[in-house]
């Protein structure tokens, strides 16, 4: 199954005996065997460049490939090689580690490599954060693409894929859970070079400080522009804690208008940012309540997680729509930074209040016509971060923190409000008219 455009190439090993030098060929040698080896963790892997991984399916792969020539200088870091009947699907692999990045020129000339021997698709992996694997870190002119398609994989998200499988026990192999065990311990290791986004950009400081000062923030300022760059980055690095933190896969939320394309979503980020002067992000967890929402306000120097919930509608009273909330936080520890937030009919204006006041007084929460009960709350965790804001590092550290605080706390415990169930028609309580008038109204609908 080896191409004919392969002139080098070794198998990927498992335990590779290249030099201990080149971190990272050993990295990723090993991480693409471990795909041959376990299917549940290609299959995985493959989805995100829109590749579905049949049964039947056979999964070959090289490292340090030469292609065409042996003159040839360019030797991409490997070669994928599916095979599924009388069909075939290729990939080259560039990879990078630690704090290494990519470059344009690079990967430009991979792509042409790839155009040149008919190779599907270029696969870059290195510890930039992108929002979707066909959201690349380097910005190729689309005209680059026409018959090469371009993926990234961050090594944090190969690492919390498989940490995935393991929480679901999706392998049922004994031999493959321990191969896939090893391989979460292996990429675990700080001395591989697998990271996860840790600091903001440089400028971060200096973004802050305008914005607290109410200076107008600029599109065209090159701090604003890395400033929601290392955001976007975060959010993905956000989306894979999450993940890990609860076993299953946290998704981001994206507007349907920029979400294929990277280079207007950030764009449209930047001019949102300037006019808001407030980052945010919204993760996407199973079978959550409602969205997560996390929110970092510059000029208060805050930050905040929040998730947001129709209220009862069969309940039709303030205190009987608030004690249906408090008896879903009655686990939640006393936090003075939870605060619940409840909305009203019309243009009445939001009323908030700590919950651990409204515990002890569900009345707390009023508007101004008591006739009108509340239409829907929000469940904050409020982080004052006045001194630690500014810093590029413990910004990261408190934006994680309350965020796995927040699930943990609150998250976790709210159930989406749902309709009971229409009861039979009692024939005693309704007249042969009534009933006669209800299935007219049902064939309308019809």
């Amino acid at each position: 199954m080896k191409p004919d455009y392969l002139i080098q190439g070794d198998r990927a090993r498992l335990i590779p005996v290249g030099s201990d030098s080149n971190k990272e060929a050993r990295v990723l040698s090993v991480s693409i065997a471990m795909m041959t080896q376990i299917s549940s963790l290609s299959k995985n892997l493959l989805a995100s460049c829109n590749y579905r991984l049949g049964a039947r399916a056979k999964l070959y792969a090289w490292t340090e490939v030469t292609l065409g020539s042996k003159d040839n200088k360019d030797r991409p870091d490997a070669l994928l090689k599916i095979v599924n009947g009388k069909n075939s699907w290729t990939a080259l692999i560039e990879a990078k580690i630690g704090k290494a990045t990519l470059s344009e020129e690079q990967v430009a000339r991979y792509i042409a490599i790839a155009k040149e021997h008919n190779i599907d698709a270029v696969i870059t992996v290195s510890n930039q954060m992108v929002a979707r694997a066909d959201h690349h870190p380097i910005n190729i002119p689309k005209n680059q693409l026409r018959k090469v398609e371009l993926f990234h994989w961050p090594w944090a998200w190969i690492l919390s894929e498989a940490e995935i499988l393991r929480a679901e026990n999706s392998i049922d192999d004994s031999e493959q859970a321990y191969m896939l065990d090893e391989f979460i311990r292996f990429l675990s290791h700080q001395s591989t070079g697998v990271e996860s986004f840790t600091q903001m950009n440089k400028g971060w400081k200096t973004v802050v400080k305008d914005a607290v000062s109410q200076i107008k923030l600029k599109r065209t300022d090159q701090d604003i522009e890395e400033t929601v760059g290392a955001w976007l980055q975060e959010q993905r690095d956000l989306a894979l804690l999450m993940s890990k933190h609860i076993g299953k896969s946290v998704h981001l939320k994206m507007d349907r208008k920029v979400k294929d394309d990277p280079v207007a979503r950030l764009k449209h980020r930047i001019a949102d940012f300037c006019e808001t002067n407030t980052l945010f992000t919204i993760l996407q967890i199973p079978d959550a309540a409602s969205d997560l929402l996390i929110q970092a306000n510059l000029p208060t120097r805050s930050i905040t997680a929040s998730m947001k919930l129709k209220a009862p509608q069969d309940k039709k009273s303030t205190s009987a729509r608030v004690n249906w909330l408090l008896r879903m936080l009655k686990s939640t520890e006393a936090d003075s930074r939870i605060i619940v937030k409840a909305s009203w009919p019309s243009i009445i204006d939001d009323t908030s209040c700590a919950l651990a006041e409204l515990r002890e007084n569900p009345d707390k929460i009023q508007c101004s016509n008591p006739k009108h009960a509340p239409t829907s709350f929000e469940v904050v965790l409020l982080q004052d971060s006045a001194v630690r804001f500014s810093g590029s590092r413990t910004f990261i550290e408190d934006v994680e923190e309350v965020s796995r605080t927040f699930y943990d706390s609150v998250g976790q415990n709210l159930r989406a409000w749902q309709p009971a169930p229409p009861k039979p028609i009692s024939r005693s309580k309704v007249t042969e008219t009534e009933q006669e008038q209800v299935f007219e109204e049902v064939m309308l609908e019809d």
